[in-house]
């Protein structure tokens, strides 16, 4: 999926501010009277109009599920009074039965992303990575996933921001560089895409949980929520102060203080930059539920950032209403067991990308109504990728993969390298996968192979012993015109000495004429 941007450079405070009404902040009780109730309300976050609030409003019967609904996003509208209006339901699309989180906005306000779950076969919810909409007008498209490189959380429990120039994603994780329960992580986007999550490190990150993270707008100031400091409660906000050009130094985090932290949980830190008021969720004082409070805070009127605009996200509202599901699961070839994996998706010269959850195997990306024949790449650290050519109905399509893991001993068919017949001359479509292969091998350094070479046993055995040989010797080759060092490879030609099938017939002896690889080294 391709991004377009636009840069520039402007005072965020001040510029903002000159289109922004004024909330009232002389009594912020009197501001949040009519948002608050004795439901569950979480998460707020001020539109860059500085006239909106957004935040989760859980178990209300106006709720998509109704009562047993763990979270929509609700929206109040600033009133002639400087005070918050009662809230409405966002409704569909953006809502379901699910839990319905926010993380923030592009700063132009057309582009919402999200928390994104779905229910899996057999009614069970999983997290599924970011997801994002784009408003035409007062109208938003139905979510779309968001593809960020090897994302993955093993938790139950995912949130995080958006910076408010729109290049860094803030995310609350439980993955493989956890130290503990959720940490914390950072997602860049740049070339076009979204980076793999980075761990921000020790400063920050504790063997406990680490929670709704938020950037300042200067970037150089992390808000977050935490029971692996010493707090006050159960989790406490805290602020760390980024040192140097990295993510991954920060000062000791300080908390927050007695006027925000409570014996009960707080959670949320927002600070909406047109009128320097700071918001978050608090059960203190809620019935066991949270609530939004909010207290001042002073900016930096010369305060300057970078502010990444998104001119496009992808494809335009109208286009993401129209589109077909292709969906499916990976797993490892050898035990059947669910693995993590990264879907490249060309069609027509785009490319979309998503990822298959790691508990599951599952994966699931919307493309354009239009979409017929795609080509998809497969990959996963530690397994051998696959590559697969398929048209899609208008009801979209349902393709599962299985990858053969990088095993010692492990014996690999290369089901798409073509030869002219009687040659050793590679047919053009045997780059795909001759590509993944060369891509494998550079993700994996440790890893040596040997190539073998089959053919069926029709004609002279020393000739096709010989050919068997040249077509392995020319794969080689190719591997190391692409960079890979030729003492990891080694190769052999057996001819027709080691057939899979008889060859009685056509339609079985083009099985044995065949490339194969097995893993001597890893």
């Amino acid at each position: 999926m391709t991004f377009r941007l636009s840069t520039f450079i402007l005072s965020l405070v001040c510029v903002f501010s000159a289109h922004a009404q004024q909330v009232d902040k002389n009594d912020f009780n009197t501001l949040l009277q009519k948002i608050n109730t004795r439901y569950d309300e979480q998460n707020p976050i001020v539109g860059p109009d500085g006239k909106t609030l957004y935040f989760t409003r859980a178990n209300d019967s106006l709720n998509i599920g109704g009562t047993k609904d763990k979270g929509d996003i609700w929206v109040s509208r600033l009133g002639s009074d400087g005070v918050w209006g009662s809230a409405t339901n966002l409704g569909r699309p953006i809502n379901d039965e699910l839990k319905n989180h926010m993380l923030g906005f592009s700063p132009d306000g057309n582009i919402m992303f999200l928390n994104h779950e779905k229910k899996n076969p057999g009614g069970i919810v999983v997290n599924d990575g970011i997801s994002y909409a784009v408003r035409t007008g007062n109208t938003w498209s139905k979510p779309v996933r968001l593809s960020v490189d090897y994302l993955l959380n093993k938790s139950a429990h995912q949130s995080g921001s958006i910076s408010a120039d729109g290049r860094y994603l803030l995310l609350s994780l439980q993955a493989y560089a956890s130290r503990g329960e959720e940490d914390i992580y950072i997602s860049t986007y740049q070339d076009g895409a979204w980076s793999q999550p980075v761990n921000l490190g020790s400063d920050i990150n504790t063997s406990g949980q680490e929670m709704t993270p938020y950037l300042s707008p200067d970037q150089q100031k992390l808000y977050f929520s935490s029971n692996g400091h010493s707090n006050k409660g159960g989790l406490d906000l805290y602020v760390a102060e980024r040192q140097g050009e990295g993510w991954t130094s920060w000062s000791k985090p300080k908390n927050l203080g007695s006027s925000i932290n409570s014996i009960g949980v707080e959670l949320n830190y927002f600070i909406d930059i047109n009128n320097s008021i700071a918001y978050y969720s608090s059960t203190q004082n809620s019935d066991g539920y949270g609530d939004i409070n909010a207290h001042e805070v002073v900016l930096d009127t010369l305060q300057k950032v970078q502010e990444e605009v998104f001119d496009a996200l992808v494809v335009k509202a109208e286009e993401l209403k129209k589109t077909i599901t292709l969906s499916g699961a990976v797993s490892n070839k050898k035990t059947n067991e669910p693995i993590a994996a990264a879907l490249n998706i060309r069609i027509n010269g785009d490319e979309y990308n998503t990822n298959a959850d790691e508990s599951t195997g599952v994966y699931s990306i919307e493309l354009p109504l239009e979409t017929n024949m795609v080509n998809i790449n497969v990959k996963s650290p530690g397994f051998m990728g696959t590559t697969a050519s398929m048209q899609l109905s208008a009801t979209g399509a349902e393709q599962n993969f299985a990858l053969a893991p990088l095993e010692i001993g492990e014996t690999i068919q290369l089901n798409k390298v073509y030869f002219e017949r009687g040659t050793a001359i590679l047919l053009d479509d045997s780059f795909e996968e001759l590509d993944q292969l060369a891509d494998m091998l550079t993700e994996n350094p440790n890893v040596k192979i040997e190539l073998s070479g089959h053919t069926d046993n029709q004609g002279d055995s020393k000739l096709n012993l010989g050919l068997s040989q040249e077509r392995v010797e020319r794969v080689k080759i190719y591997l190391t015109e692409h960079g890979i060092d030729a003492k990891r490879i080694k190769g052999k030609g057996y001819g027709g000495t080691k057939p899979l099938a008889s060859n009685a017939s056509e339609e079985t002896r083009k099985l044995n004429r065949r490339v194969e690889i097995t893993i001597l080294k890893n």
